[in-house]
């Protein structure tokens, strides 16, 4: 009697501690979702580790029970499916069948992760948003800080690794991808000068200053044209949303030092002979690969015959395998190629459709308020570059994209719980 009771005691004893032990669902899903964030900055190569972070994000969230679905996700995963399914079949003339198809897999990839992330945000949308944002910008800081390394020849061994053609690409491999992830980045900063505790605007400040410099040493004018566009949008929307005189006053000072410190970040840099020699290069609107049948308006120019001869689409890289040295460089014209009049009506309705709700979602007074402002603002910059450049498998873009379509719904099932509670 004794041995059992002592077996038992011993079995409670061990149950105990591997109770302790337990890791909670909503833990290991954050640590998942951060870990997937933070790499999301480190592209040398695809699939990329983000990548594998990302496909167990897809496949753990939901086994965890950690998500909640709304319509605006849901709306938008069924237009994202019927767009892949779209290109898919338009694959069958494509020029390169293989590469065509495995285009379209990676879409559906990106398409999911926006999914799972939407619903991961609405179940938990303040505390999530965070979460996301934080571990993004501290993405950005790491491919910042290798641009940075790479373009100042800090440890020369790494400035081939780290830069191209006198352009800093940090963790990406290309320039202009620095600079577009770095874009939402920097909005979040400015957000935060802007309606965060005083006490938070050096950080912000501070954290900004790499951001902003290794922007400008991508020497993206695409990516420089998204960041205004995501910037100007938050400090509008900011101002339009508050009603204290106090945070009105805050926005000019903030206003007034950031233009100041951006003017001597860049009129530093200048100095630089190299940087001043590129940045007279870039800068100019006139670039030789700009212009001509073969440059990138001609391109589009023959994307756009090209779009109203085929309403199926000519299949995907069917365009610079055949018509173009290049891609069209505007990914809605991409995307009429790709899958058809339908389908890039299907692609152009989930961008701007997503837009015009995170602008409408922004217009009520609740705790969202803020994080709908920067992932709208974010959104924008991105798909207002998709004029002038492919956007439409960078991860960044998606993620914004996502976090918008969880906010909304956050927002629409608080509201909706708000009314049956007074009813």
């Amino acid at each position: 009697m004794t041995g059992k009771l002592a077996s038992t005691a011993t079995f409670d004893a061990h149950h105990e501690m591997g109770a302790r032990w337990t890791v909670p669902a909503s833990t290991l899903a954050a640590v998942a979702v951060a870990a997937a964030m933070a790499a999301s900055s480190i592209v040398f190569s695809e699939p990329a580790v983000a990548d594998v972070l990302m496909a167990a994000v897809i496949a753990g969230l939901p086994l965890l029970g950690v998500v909640r679905f709304g319509r605006m996700s849901l709306v938008n995963l069924g237009l994202w499916l019927v767009f892949v399914a779209l290109g898919l079949a338009a694959c069958s003339v494509s020029t390169t069948f293989d590469t065509a198809v495995t285009h379209q897999v990676v879409t559906l990839f990106l398409a999911l992760g926006a999914f799972v992330l939407a619903v991961y945000v609405t179940a938990d949308p303040e505390p999530r948003f965070r979460l996301v944002m934080n571990f993004y910008l501290f993405g950005c800081l790491m491919a910042a800080g290798a641009a940075l390394i790479g373009y100042f020849q800090i440890v020369p061994a790494l400035t081939e690794l780290f830069t191209n053609y006198g352009r800093a690409r940090g963790t990406f491999k290309d320039p202009n991808v620095l600079g577009a992830a770095l874009a939402p980045a920097i909005a979040f900063v400015v957000w935060v000068a802007l309606r965060q505790p005083w006490r938070h605007v050096l950080v912000a400040g501070a954290v900004g200053l790499p951001l902003v410099l290794a922007l400008f040493l991508s020497f993206s004018r695409g990516a420089w044209a998204s960041a205004v566009v995501s910037v100007l949008l938050v400090v509008w929307l900011s101002l339009v949303t508050t009603r204290r005189t106090a945070d009105v006053r805050r926005f000019v000072v903030v206003s007034v030092l950031g233009s100041l410190a951006l003017v001597a970040i860049i009129a530093s840099a200048l100095e630089l002979e190299a940087v001043e020699g590129l940045f007279e290069q870039r800068a100019s609107l006139d670039q030789s690969y700009d212009e001509g049948p073969e440059g990138r308006f001609g391109g589009q120019a023959k994307a756009i015959g090209l779009i109203l001869d085929h309403p199926l689409g000519i299949g995907t890289h069917t365009f610079r395998d055949t018509y173009h040295p290049e891609e069209a460089h505007n990914v809605y014209l991409s995307q009429f190629m790709n899958a058809g009049w339908i389908g890039g009506m299907l692609y152009a309705i989930s961008v701007f459709a997503t837009l015009a709700a995170g602008l409408y979602a922004i217009r009520r007074r609740t705790a969202l308020q803020g994080p709908l402002i920067v992932a709208t603002a974010a959104l924008a910059g991105l798909a207002f570059e998709g004029f002038v450049i492919d956007t439409d498998h960078w991860r960044h873009f998606f993620v914004f994209m996502g976090l918008i379509w969880g906010l909304v719904d956050a927002g629409t099932i608080e509201s909706a719980t708000g009314r049956r509670s007074h009813d």
